[in-house]
């Protein structure tokens, strides 16, 4: 059974989100009702953790690339971290990470964004 967690962070307005195994027609839903409680709870950056995910069918795909143009038109960003080598190998063939940014781990999220949200740029 796939499952999802997520984890709010309110400090940074993220939020995380962790596919299970599988993202195919049976998670994303989940994954659809996740960013749904991301968007209620107003954060601008869904960050989904795809450490544990070792697959991706093409409604998964799907469900990704319609997720991303949906959170665009509402400006809340989506970006990935931490994809496992055939995950990522698939995200890039499909150009998926021409739209989304994908990092490699935690603490490069961190110094990024920390770097991002105190820039003067940014307000």
């Amino acid at each position: 059974m796939n499952r999802l967690s997520t984890q709010p962070n309110h400090n940074s307005n993220m939020y995380m989100i962790t596919p299970g195994a599988c993202l195919d027609a049976h998670a994303e839903h989940l994954l659809e009702s996740e960013v749904y409680q991301a968007q209620e709870a107003q954060c601008r950056h869904i960050l989904l953790n795809l450490q544990g995910l070792t697959t991706i069918d093409s409604r998964g795909l799907g469900k990704l690339f319609l997720t991303y143009h949906h959170l665009n038109r509402q400006k809340i960003r989506l970006s990935m971290v931490n994809p496992r080598p055939m995950v990522r190998e698939m995200l890039e063939f499909v150009n998926f990470t021409k739209l989304v940014r994908i990092y490699d781990s935690m603490d490069e999220v961190v110094a990024l964004e920390y770097n991002i949200l105190e820039s003067p740029a940014v307000h």
